[in-house]
């Protein structure tokens, strides 16, 4: 006897629903032919604006996806290798340049001194 009759529990059930759903009432508006045009305007300018919306919201995710990594670091996936290769080449070029050329002005700063020092002895003697 635990169990009740189904048409007797759908009764209670529409009854309980009716108590506690109070709907407002859907206001209906009439529009004439000449508002037709600025309703069509505001649907356009409405669907331009959710466009761009949603391409603003692709654009994030697209950044989001391409530069996240699973340990969180954030960085472009597309390294390049040759960029990375020819600086460094650059600057093992210019490290030499600067090698050779403190070689270069120590060799011929002690060259210049050597033939000062020969120069004033000969005139002494």
């Amino acid at each position: 006897m635990a169990s009740c009759q189904s048409s007797f529990c759908v009764s209670i059930k529409q009854s309980i629903r009716h108590k506690y759903n109070t709907r407002q009432g859907v206001q209906v508006r009439a529009q004439s032919f000449s508002d037709d045009g600025r309703s069509r305007n505001i649907v356009d300018s409405n669907l331009n604006v959710l466009r761009e919306k949603i391409e603003v919201v692709k654009m994030k995710e697209r950044l989001e996806r391409c530069c996240k990594c699973e340990n969180g670091w954030n960085y472009v996936a597309g390294y390049d290798y040759k960029l990375k290769r020819e600086k460094d080449m650059w600057k093992f070029f210019e490290l030499v340049g600067l090698v050779s050329g403190i070689l270069g002005f120590t060799c011929l700063s002690g060259t210049v001194c050597l033939f000062l020092v020969s120069f004033f002895l000969r005139l002494i003697q």
